[in-house]
């Protein structure tokens, strides 16, 4: 009778036909696996990996737009995932990033700074430069703020204190903070949480803070009684929160900026968002590894920021030849279409820091 040559996955019971299973692609051996075909299992997986990081990296760096036309093309087994080559890049980039940014030392180091500089945010939100300030008032000729009768809280019903910004420079931490000069009251006359609270619920109150309002309010009444050391170590950790928040930040505005894609090409029907998703990953893991290469390798072998200075040079190119590339747009339209993609990504970012440094200042 003729042999049959079927054989069982030991991985998933499978039938299997060769020498891999076509269902979960494990290798199959009829006897127990020696030291020397673990070795060549690794060997082989290694130079696997290795060979498909390359012949995803250099088409990235090299040729813009290249990679993500390949893999909607569906020619996508020969090149890394786009998904694990950005975890794999983010995860590198911020590795090295927390490794020579120090966040105590940096605090350490304002501590010796006797010149900080704050920054001041009018109500038009025009930002102001100012150097060792200890308290600066805009809009002086307001006047002062009216104390409420039978109170020692101050009435927050002028209008002009919607206008008018303090800032608070802190004489020996170092660290600012922008208020409304309402809350710049509260905190000289050192008011309590509680006393806030049960001023909000009066009836003397005719002007409610808002929901945020109140809780930033409540929490930096908090570290104003906490004293030097308190305040010290709020910053610090809001400083150390932040930071550690920008990798889930970056992860959060990927889908936003290939929904800013999707909205500028909405009339090219044969690209759904699933494409656009891809140039994102693309073009973020484009960013981590240039500033691995040239930031924390070339630049710190050769002492210089060149290189750090020519790859961001490449990046803003690089997304403009790639939406060319991938799209086949004119160059004016292209050109029109990544003017108001970076518009839009510069607001996604300024709104999605801002919620950073709230929810930061929360969390601690």
């Amino acid at each position: 009778m003729e042999e049959n040559s079927t054989h069982e996955c030991k991985n998933c019971s499978t039938p299997v036909e060769g020498q891999f299973c076509h269902f979960c692609g494990q290798r199959y051996h009829d006897h127990k696996e020696s030291f020397g075909e673990l070795a060549y299992e690794f060997v082989s997986d290694f130079l696997h990996f290795d060979s498909r990081f390359f012949k995803t990296v250099l088409p990235l760096i090299f040729q813009p737009g290249k990679l993500t036309k390949n893999y909607n093309d569906g020619k996508q087994r020969s090149q890394f995932h786009p998904i694990r080559l950005y975890l794999f890049s983010s995860f590198i980039y911020f590795f090295l990033f927390f490794y020579f940014n120090n966040v105590d030392k940096a605090f350490e180091s304002n501590e010796s700074n006797r010149n900080p500089t704050a920054f001041i945010v009018d109500s038009a939100g025009m930002a102001v430069q100012k150097d060792s300030l200890n308290q600066v008032v805009l809009n002086i000729s307001d006047t002062l703020i009216k104390q409420q009768e039978g109170t020692s809280l101050p009435k927050a019903n002028s209008v002009s204190d919607k206008k008018r910004f303090v800032i608070l420079n802190d004489s020996n931490t170092k660290y600012s903070v922008t208020v409304t000069s309402y809350i710049d009251s509260l905190l000289n006359k050192k008011v309590t949480p509680e006393e806030y609270i049960k001023w909000q619920k009066s009836p003397y109150n005719k002007k409610k803070a808002g929901f945020f309002e109140r809780i930033i309010t409540l929490r930096l009444l908090r570290i104003n009684l906490a004293g030097e050391e308190g305040k010290k170590e709020f910053f610090k950790k809001l400083a150390e929160t932040f930071f550690h928040n920008i990798p889930k930040m970056l992860f959060f505005l990927l889908p936003i900026f290939a929904l800013f894609l999707k909205l500028l090409y909405f009339r090219k029907k044969q690209f759904y968002y699933v494409d656009h998703a891809i140039l994102s990953l693309h073009y973020f893991s484009l960013i981590f590894i240039l500033l691995i290469f040239c930031k924390y390798m070339l630049d710190k072998i050769f002492g210089t920021d060149i290189f750090t200075t020519l790859a961001v040079y490449w990046m803003v190119l690089y997304l403009f030849l790639a939406m060319k590339k991938l799209y086949g747009q004119s160059w004016k339209t292209t050109f029109l279409k990544y003017f108001a993609l970076g518009f839009l990504t510069l607001f996604a970012i300024l709104i999605t820091m801002l919620g950073n440094m709230v929810w930061s200042a929360l969390m601690i």
